[in-house]
């Protein structure tokens, strides 16, 4: 699995509970929103100053839009633009994201 993916909390635990998930990339936030996760990680990927200030950005550019998102989704979506990874998911409100501002961001639904 891991490669070029980072797969967030909501796919991981949709993975898990169908019996398909296998080693990933994971955000620490995702293992700390879901400890079991630690299991499935390939690799944890660790939040940069970056990552928060482009998370800090899109959430300022999307509450004015009146579509303020998780914190802990956005800072996985910003991990996975800063490192150039397709973001896996389940989180329709991902799709959002990236129509409204984040252009460069990849998503797999799952």
């Amino acid at each position: 699995m891991g490669g070029n993916k980072i797969y967030d909390t909501s796919a991981v635990i949709g993975l898990i509970k169908k019996r398909t998930m296998k080693k990933a990339h994971v955000s620490i936030m995702t293992v700390v929103e879901y400890p079991p996760a630690l299991n499935y990680a390939e690799r944890i990927i660790y939040p940069t100053r970056e990552d928060y200030l482009l998370a800090v950005e899109w959430q300022s550019k999307l509450r004015r839009q009146g579509f303020p998102p998780p914190a802990t989704d956005l800072i996985i979506a910003a991990q996975a633009v800063n490192r150039n990874l397709v973001l896996v998911t389940r989180d329709k409100h991902s799709k959002t994201l990236k129509e409204k501002v984040t252009g460069g961001l990849e998503l797999e639904l799952v």
